[in-house]
């Protein structure tokens, strides 16, 4: 059995064809499901749809980073925790559109929304699914900076052996997803991953791996992505496949 961990199948892309989906999924063996919001709106849209296939199917509620236009109520995320919902995100920091440019207010704004979020998962014990992308540093500061380190996983790990240590060192999970199957970046830090510490995610309908790039991806292809890395692990499809969903059980507490 596989569970991806983040795949967004409450977005439209989805809309005509969402049921086969989830089906063909589960006849690849993917038997479980994260959806994770990234506003308010999308959050209560993943709790309503969790809420549907409880056994199968788990929400997780956050704002991304760029969501700090928006203004979102951190409060609003907090009346959704319950049943089915086991984490918190997806949050955390995206300074990429931001390189080059002077962003001194964006970045705060940012970092206030990311630190909301995480002082929710702490009071509440949920873990906290982080998106980190061009801002490593900042990511460790805001963290370091908590009363206490939450447990969580850097979804779409794309950093380098440093980064990867500076997560392992916080006991952070790492979220591997389809770009790994034609990520330089990821030939070089996946084998250095501790397997105690590895996730399998989509990010559908984002990230589709090869050969399947161009296309919308979906959580069928997970087993593409544990191919993949185990390639580049030297190991058995079956030992990523059985730690990633031990891993998974342990995290999400599903």
């Amino acid at each position: 059995m596989f569970i991806d961990t983040h795949c967004h199948l409450t977005l439209p892309e989805f809309d005509e064809d969402r049921k086969t989906i989830i089906g063909n999924a589960k006849k690849a063996g993917i038997k479980q499901f994260i959806i994770p919001g990234a506003s308010i709106g999308s959050s209560y849209k993943a709790v309503a749809f969790a809420q549907k296939e409880k056994n199968s199917i788990f929400a997780s509620v956050g704002c991304h980073p760029y969501e700090t236009k928006n203004f979102p109520d951190v409060r609003e995320l907090e009346k959704m925790i319950g049943k089915n919902v086991v984490a918190i995100g997806e949050c955390g920091l995206d300074y990429h559109a931001y390189k080059g440019f002077p962003a001194i207010g964006k970045k705060e704004e940012q970092k206030q929304l990311f630190e909301e979020q995480l002082l929710l998962a702490l009071k509440h014990d949920l873990p906290v699914i982080i998106h980190c992308r061009d801002a490593y540093e900042d990511i460790f500061d805001v963290l370091d900076n908590l009363p206490s380190m939450p447990r969580g996983v850097f979804h779409c790990f794309s950093g380098g052996p440093e980064d990867l240590k500076q997560i392992e060192k916080r006991g952070f999970y790492f979220g591997i997803d389809g770009n790994v199957t034609y990520s330089k970046q990821h030939a070089i830090t996946v084998p250095l991953i501790p397997l105690s510490k590895l996730l399998l995610e989509t990010d559908s309908p984002l990230l589709p791996p090869i050969p399947h790039r161009g296309e919308r991806n979906e959580p069928k292809y997970i087993p593409l992505i544990a191919k993949k890395i185990a390639e580049l692990r030297g190991c058995t499809v079956a030992e990523i496949e059985n730690v990633t969903t031990t891993n998974s059980q342990l995290l999400f507490k599903i």
